[in-house]
């Protein structure tokens, strides 16, 4: 029978000193301030924990720098410039990157208000507009009304720059009505909202939102938020979102920053597809990072980190015994996959092989970049691979220490608010709580090389 685990109850501010061992249960109602609510995300933490570790690690500092390594949509970023520190943030998702680019970059807020008067002035008076995706199968995805008005928002959003100039402050508007038009596309198309895959039930039906009205209450609502962010935010701290693999040439992306303070949360084994999670957004802006189409989106899911999208000719000659990984307790669980899931065991066991893989490159190029003493906070998921438990964090605090670390505490906090309305009937793994682990950067990379 499986035991419930006991919960700490904390309410609002995570304590400085957690114990170790100690799951919380965090009660919060306010987990979209500022710009944290700008688009929808799936598997995003809460503001609470980057909050908590920059009042631990930073207190009484200012101007330190934060990296964020598997940045997402920028949850950390947000709360470290909202304290007062440059923030760095990697993540191989464009997208992503761009929500993250836009969630913490100031505007000059006249000129948004200018633009914004225009935009919508010219929304109300023309019927038809000229930007038209890729998708051959569009109106599957949205009803003929939605097409037509997503087409003339994005039509408009793409003549901004030639009719306002193409300065940096006007690109930082352009990228912000961007990312506003695209939190509107799950609700406006006929796609499920709550579903981490992108489809259209066909039991539940759903009567997608009006596509006008609703892109001017999110243009109210990012105006108000951006405005309120610029108020607030030092304009002389420094910020940077590079779309890239947070495993190859870090330092040389860094160039030359010292990194005070690290909190990130990397993908779980089988990860969320994101790109899958991102299709109807991508439809209308994929085009930006060239993944305007189904083919061109599949051939970018093989850069991510735990994906599942592999061919048999990558694993065709994989076994766990002939290449074992080198830690005792994940060799075996890789094994025992490989030889119960008679249908998929070969794959999953490599791909679960393959994740552990990244991760070591991750944290090989993460002690390149990081100087003696530096904290490393890592939130991570235990996972269930072909009915296999694996004790991910376990595994990766032992990665980390064969690359140069030292736990200094370990607890966790239950996961809540789901991204998910379907009953999945126990399917598809679900993680119940989050493992926070307090890494300490002990060695030098050369004397472990």
């Amino acid at each position: 029978m499986k035991v419930k685990p006991e919960f700490v109850y904390v309410k609002e501010t995570i304590p400085i000193e957690v114990e170790e061992g100690s799951i919380l249960n965090i009660s919060t109602k306010e987990v979209t301030s500022f710009t944290h609510g700008f688009h929808k995300y799936p598997a995003k933490f809460i503001p609470h924990l980057p909050k908590w570790a920059i009042s631990k690690y930073l207190n009484g500092f200012e101007n330190k720098t934060i990296l964020e390594p598997f940045c997402g949509s920028g949850t950390t970023l947000v709360e470290g410039i909202l304290a007062g520190h440059n923030v760095i943030g990697f993540d191989v998702d464009p997208l992503s990157v761009l929500i993250s680019k836009v969630k913490i970059t100031r505007i000059d807020v006249p000129t948004l208000d200018i633009i914004c008067d225009w935009l919508i002035k010219n929304i109300k008076r023309k019927r038809n507009g000229n930007f038209k995706p890729a998708c051959e199968n569009l109106k599957h995805w949205f009803t003929e009304d939605a097409i037509r008005k997503l087409s003339l928002i994005r039509g408009l959003i793409d003549q901004i720059q030639v009719r306002f100039g193409s300065e940096k402050e006007i690109k930082d508007i352009v990228d912000l009505l961007i990312i506003c038009f695209s939190s509107i596309i799950r609700r406006v198309s006929n796609a499920d909202n709550e579903s981490q895959k992108t489809y259209v039930s066909h039991t539940k039906l759903k009567m997608p939102e009006e596509v006008n009205n609703l892109f001017f209450q999110q243009l109210v609502l990012f105006f108000d938020r951006i405005r309120l962010f610029t108020d607030i935010v030092n304009p002389n701290l420094h910020s940077k979102v590079v779309c890239t693999s947070s495993n190859v040439f870090l330092l040389d992306k860094l160039e030359g920053h010292n990194i005070d303070l690290v909190i990130t949360s990397p993908p779980y084994i089988k990860s969320i597809d994101y790109i899958y999670n991102q299709m109807a957004e991508l439809f209308w802006v994929g085009d930006l990072f060239d993944m305007q189409t189904q083919d061109k989106q599949n051939g970018k899911k093989r850069e991510y980190i735990g994906n599942k999208h592999l061919s048999k000719v990558e694993f065709k000659h994989y076994t766990p015994i002939n290449t074992p990984f080198g830690i005792e307790s994940l060799d075996k669980k890789l094994q025992i996959v490989f030889n119960s899931d008679k249908k998929n065991g070969h794959k999953h066991s490599y791909i679960t092989y393959k994740y552990f893989l990244e991760m070591e490159k991750h944290f090989k190029e993460m002690s390149k970049c990081l100087t003696v003493g530096t904290p490393y906070i890592v939130i991570i998921g235990d996972s269930k691979v072909s009915g296999t438990y694996f004790d991910t964090a376990n595994i990766v605090i032992e990665i980390a220490r064969r690359n140069g670390f030292k736990l200094i505490n370990k607890w966790g906090y239950k996961i809540k608010n789901r991204y998910m309305r379907f009953d999945r009937k126990g399917r598809g793994g679900i993680i119940e709580i989050d493992w926070v682990l307090e890494l300490e950067k002990q060695i030098e990379m050369s004397l472990i090389d």
